[in-house]
């Protein structure tokens, strides 16, 4: 109960008081104790309407009628009613209060007739008494229905923007992931080579300086390319819409990969390297996703599988291509547990509707991934083996 049903609680029992006092019958007596009377009662009954609106409306007919039943002038048993019937419409019972309404109507109506009131007359009132209980039900069921929609509105918008939190939350964490691949990729394989040149450098630099120079100038020029993959993935993350510059460093791709295998070779690995199909321009996605896979790959035999040869083999295909990556380490047959490495080697492919498959085979190490050239290619499964 607010300040609002306080005020119209007064106001009410004011209008009733007045209203009731001034009504006058030929055959009845006023009485302002009477008239005080009926509109405290409604006025106290109306600071409850909120919680028991139904109640309300049955007790403030109950005074009304047992008012008119006194020698006292009678008062009309709609008007005094109109704030209880439009509070039980707002609370979602019209029909309750159709009800009531049009019961206490009826018996109005046929109290007047029994008094031998005129027809006009009679027929007069019944149309102001019937108005003004349809406005107080109309108007009462308008109020609610805008609360409801507003109240909808309100939990829409509160949905979307719950939407909209968590659609930019799955995005960051995405963004994250992707510049989490980018720089284990370029900083992993180049901190692996690099590290396998200085100690072959070392250990030359006694017996054979030139061999060393030579190891330390590739390392440096392993480094400077590494710097440069960093600068462009760098610009990619922070530019992703920026044209491209032909005279900064380029994102790599498929075409690369024997320059990898060159830099495996110089750290003392048997390189073969094999294409397979008609070789073609790849769209930028995929080529830096294949790129990407070998360098990783490749990594990962200098660092752990103690190989001492890797053989890469690129198949094209009509609709998608193929990359496959075996060592002769010292694995054995069965699956390999995944580290960062091949965690962001499979979301790489996953990205684009490919896959990966990761596994010890006789004698080694192979990894194997499939890449659709077209989106509507990621249903068709994967390669045959």
């Amino acid at each position: 109960m607010g300040p609002v049903d306080i005020l119209l609680a007064v106001v009410s029992a004011g209008v009733i008081t007045v209203a009731t006092a001034v009504a006058a019958e030929p055959s009845s007596e006023s009485s302002t104790a009477a008239a005080c009377s009926l509109g405290i009662v409604m006025g106290v009954l109306l600071l409850v309407r909120r919680e028991r609106p139904v109640l309300v409306l049955v007790l403030s007919l109950i005074a009304v009628m047992g008012y008119n039943l006194t020698d006292f002038s009678g008062v009309s048993p709609i008007w005094p009613l109109l704030v209880p019937l439009y509070t039980v419409a707002r609370c979602g019972q019209p029909l309750v209060g159709a009800a009531v309404g049009t019961s206490t109507l009826l018996v109005s109506t046929g109290w007047v007739l029994h008094a031998g009131a005129p027809p006009l007359e009679l027929l007069d009132g019944a149309l102001r008494e019937a108005a003004m209980l349809a406005l107080a039900l109309v108007a009462g069921t308008a109020v609610r229905t805008r609360e409801l929609l507003t109240h909808e509105f309100a939990a829409r918008l509160a949905a979307e923007r719950g939407q909209q939190e968590r659609e930019s939350a799955r995005r960051l964490l995405a963004e994250r992931l992707r510049i989490a691949r980018e720089l284990h990729d370029v900083t992993a394989h180049t901190i692996a080579v690099v590290g396998i040149q200085v100690n072959l450098a070392r250990e030359l630099v006694v017996d054979d300086p030139d061999a060393a120079r030579a190891m330390l100038d590739t390392t440096r020029r392993i480094n400077a390319d590494a710097i440069g993959e960093l600068a462009a993935a760098v610009r990619l993350l922070r530019e992703p819409d920026a044209p491209t510059d032909p005279d900064r460093h380029p994102l790599p791709d498929e075409t690369q990969i024997e320059d990898l295998l060159g830099r495996v070779a110089d750290a003392g690995l048997r390189v073969a390297f094999d294409s397979v199909g008609e070789a073609r321009l790849l769209p930028p996605a995929v080529g830096l996703t294949l790129y990407r896979i070998a360098q990783e790959s490749l990594t990962n035999v200098l660092r752990h599988a103690n190989a001492t040869s890797v053989a890469v083999t690129l198949r094209y295909a009509a609709d998608d291509v193929g990359l496959e990556i075996v060592d002769d380490g010292t694995s054995t047959p069965g699956p390999i547990a995944a580290g960062h490495g091949l965690a962001g080697m499979r979301e790489r492919a996953a990205s684009l509707g490919g896959v990966l498959d990761v596994g010890a085979v006789a004698g080694g190490c192979r990894v194997r991934a499939w890449l659709p050239l077209r989106p509507a290619t990621a249903e068709r499964g994967r390669p045959a083996r």
